[in-house]
């Protein structure tokens, strides 16, 4: 990542990547996540998530491809249906 992203100001808000609690565990390992984390957010794809959420505390918490806390406003939004009630799309 440090190849195609050489700078903060390169850095993505968001890589969706399918292993992201392994690229993670490997930054951190590395001593680069620190760096990372000011910047750029890992998610994963959905797939992925709906695998196995339930049972990975650091899939729930860190790479919800969908979170509904408001973190990523561009991710998430407050649509208006039909009936005039609102929901996350």
């Amino acid at each position: 990542m440090k190849k195609v992203y050489p700078t903060k100001e390169s850095h993505p808000d968001y890589i969706c990547i399918n292993k992201a609690c392994k690229v993670l565990k490997h930054m951190a390992a590395q001593g680069h996540w620190d760096e990372w984390s000011e910047t750029t957010q890992l998610i994963v794809d959905t797939f992925h998530y709906g695998k196995h959420w339930k049972e990975d505390v650091l899939c729930r918490k860190w790479w919800n491809p969908a979170p509904t806390d408001g973190s990523a406003p561009n991710l998430v939004i407050k649509a208006l249906a039909s009936d005039g009630s609102t929901y996350d799309k």
